[in-house]
Order: structure tokens, then sequence, then C-alpha cells
């Protein structure tokens, strides 16, 4: 069956958040069928760079930032956070730079890098702000206070 590159491009922005919830589970269980999820969102995402760069750069580099964070490679996650977030507000993703902005805060907490967790879980809260999500302000608000 031949897919347009229309659907294609709809199945690869959900991987995104596949390759993101298999970490969540990797992370917390030893699934073994789970493991290959997050390295093949990051080649689907790849591929959909190459026809769309502007819409799917961000995407890519918080999908090589989370497994990078997974792998404990902090200085290698560090610089594709930034990329990710750099990169969604380059576009105008105020939603995907504050989920980049979210992740990044998750990174940073679990290395026990407090200063940094909290600014960059203020910058997600700004930027669920200003996107208009309360309820993410709220989230982001408890996870703040809780630090």
């Amino acid at each position: 069956k031949n897919q347009s590159w229309g659907s294609k491009h709809q199945i690869n922005f959900h991987l995104l958040y596949h390759g993101l919830n298999s970490l969540q589970i990797i992370r917390r269980t030893s699934v073994q069928k789970t493991k290959a999820c997050p390295g093949n969102s990051l080649d689907a995402l790849k591929i959909s760079a190459g026809c769309s760069h502007w819409n799917f750069r961000n995407k890519v580099h918080l999908m090589e930032a989370e497994i990078f964070s997974y792998e404990g490679k902090h200085k290698e996650a560090k610089a594709s956070y930034d990329a990710a977030i750099a990169s969604a507000k380059c576009v105008s993703f105020v939603h995907e730079q504050g989920l980049a902005c979210e992740r990044a805060g998750f990174h940073y907490k679990k290395i026990g890098d407090k200063k940094n967790a909290c600014n960059f879980f203020n910058q997600a809260k700004q930027c669920y702000t200003e996107w208009g999500s309360q309820m993410k302000v709220d989230s982001i608000t408890r996870r703040l206070d809780a630090l």
C-alpha cells in the first residue's frame, strides 16, 4: 500500500512521543521489546527531517537528548537539549520548546543539578503559559515547588 508523504509525516510525528514514552518504560522496567523503540523513533525522525527540516529538527534533537540522558552522556545531552530548545524557538513551536525545556529540567534534576533544573522548569512554565496550557503550567509549578 502506498503512503503519501503526509501520512508518513503524521506517523513520524507520533514516533517522537512513542520514543519518549518508550524511554520512560525502559527506565522503570526491564522490558526487552521496548529497548529498540527510542533508536527506531530517532531514525524515523531523521528521515522526516530530511523532508521537512524546519518541522522535525527540534524533534530529532530532543530524541537525541533523551537517549543521551538515558545513556548517562551528560555533555551530549546538554548540547542536544539546547539545540532542541533553540530550534523549536526558531520555528515558533512554543509547545515543543516547552516540552524540550521540561525534559531538560527532568534531566538536570536526575543528575542532581537543582539550579539548572529550576531554570529549565521555569522556561517550560513560561512556554506553556504562552501556549495557553494552564494544566501544564500547574504541573510545572508543582515540580518547582517539590525541588
